[in-house]
């Protein structure tokens, strides 16, 4: 059944508290907020149980698929976007528990704020372009209604942005401006409205945690997706690599950030750029590894600016 608002303001405050409570210590290079998400999580059952068959059934349904696409479906017949979004909504509306739709919500405002960040003086876009409605690092991260979602082609044009990203990134245009983004945070998601989250409250059957969430969504792209959309879509983790080397220039003087950030290194198939292999991606790599960064470095360049060389501990 669906939560109570009362039940949905418990989930939260507990979020709020774990900041003081010793338990959120869990790994300490996280934020307070994904530890106690991730605790909560592995107390429901659908972790315990109905995750280790989704993640089997996903490796055996990528074995069929791909040559099967690689045949078939080798371009888009303009049916994929749509179904892939219905399928993702209908997910979030009646299945997802409000932690999980929270996170996937704030992941995807999240993300293009990092990049408009770190995009500061290169190619200047409008700080919003409303006719790129949920796409696009300058679009609108709005989401109303989950009939939005549908409607712009969320979920294909999310993983877009690292492509964006790495399309428009310059490395001395970066350098040259990086005294001026030290001196900015990126801008507050809160700028953008959340509202689909109420649809969650009232409709959803709280069943599945943001771990199964993540494989159902990469399950879904992998199946409906044609061949070139599911490979960058399985394979969009190289803006990762600029963000971590972008954060690393801009605490450069900051060695307790820097230590922080040595924990988010990519493993072999992250740093084997344009060589990722769909058959030997982790879908798990899109929830602890992508996810938890974005929020890690937001949560880092909203709360501790960097330190300048005059600042650093005698």
């Amino acid at each position: 059944m669906p939560k109570s608002d009362a039940q949905i303001q418990m989930i939260k405050d507990k979020q709020n508290q774990s900041a003081t409570s010793p338990s959120s210590n869990r790994f300490p290079y996280i934020t307070d907020y994904i530890n106690e998400v991730f605790s909560d999580e592995k107390s429901h059952w659908d972790y315990v149980l109905l995750r280790p068959i989704l993640l089997v059934a996903y490796f055996f349904l990528r074995t069929v698929s791909f040559p099967i696409k690689f045949v078939l479906h080798r371009v888009p017949y303009g049916f994929e976007a749509k179904v892939i979004d219905r399928i993702m909504s209908l997910g979030m509306k009646y299945l997802a528990r409000y932690e999980a739709a929270e996170l996937m919500l704030r992941h995807v405002q999240i993300e293009p704020l990092l990049y408009r960040h770190m995009l500061l003086g290169q190619h200047p876009q409008p700080s919003v372009d409303e006719d790129r409605k949920l796409n696009g690092i300058d679009g609108d991260f709005s989401v109303e209604d989950l009939a939005t979602v549908v409607e712009h082609n969320m979920t294909i044009g999310h993983d877009e942005l690292s492509y964006e990203l790495i399309d428009r990134f310059d490395r001395q245009t970066f350098l040259d401006n990086l005294d001026q983004i030290r001196s900015q945070q990126p801008q507050d998601h809160a700028q953008y409205s959340k509202a689909a989250l109420e649809e969650n409250k009232r409709h959803s059957w709280q069943i599945l945690g943001a771990t199964n969430i993540v494989l159902l969504i990469v399950t879904t792209i992998t199946v409906f997706a044609d061949l070139r959309t599911a490979m960058k879509a399985l394979g969009s983790f190289d803006s990762d690599s600029i963000l971590l080397w972008c954060l690393k220039h801009i605490y450069l003087e900051d060695q307790k950030s820097l230590i922080d950030l040595d924990f988010f290194m990519q493993e072999v198939n992250n740093r084997g750029h344009y060589n990722s292999s769909a058959f030997f991606s982790n879908p798990s790599q899109y929830l602890y590894y992508h996810i938890v960064f974005d929020e890690v470095a937001y949560d880092l360049l909203r709360r501790q600016p960097p330190l300048r060389p005059n600042q650093i501990d005698a």
